[in-house]
């Protein structure tokens, strides 16, 4: 009998915005905002800057900051590190996450939305 392997499946970046953005509509904090940026094959459009991270956040322990979604294996582009850069020297905090549960932890952290039991590693 063979051995059955896990395949793991990665999840799209928009996948995973979605999840983050309704895991936020269902647990945020009032005073909250995880908003997504709609930079991505609307580039051209009045306002609209290539590297502009995924997520604006509003509330919490941040005030303002920007979450940028990868998948596992996404590597932000040198776009995307020029505007962390900005970021960077502004104050202004950021995180470029990876799957679905990193950005919800940063939302935890940030105080943007309740902290969910988990369960024991």
């Amino acid at each position: 009998m063979k051995a059955l392997r896990k395949r793991r499946v990665s999840m799209r970046e928009t996948m995973i915005q979605s999840a983050v953005v309704d895991h936020w509509r269902s647990v945020g904090l009032p005073g909250t905002l995880v908003a997504a940026i709609p930079n991505q094959l609307a580039f051209g459009q009045p306002g609209l800057h290539r590297g502009l991270f995924d997520l604006v956040v509003i509330g919490g322990r941040v005030g303002v900051g920007f979450i940028e979604l990868k998948t596992e294996t996404g590597t932000p582009s040198d776009e995307q590190k020029a505007f962390r850069d900005i970021l960077i020297f502004n104050g202004i905090p950021y995180a470029i996450t990876y799957g679905r549960d990193e950005p919800i932890r940063v939302l935890e952290d940030w105080e943007i939305v309740r902290k969910q039991a988990r369960a024991a590693a």
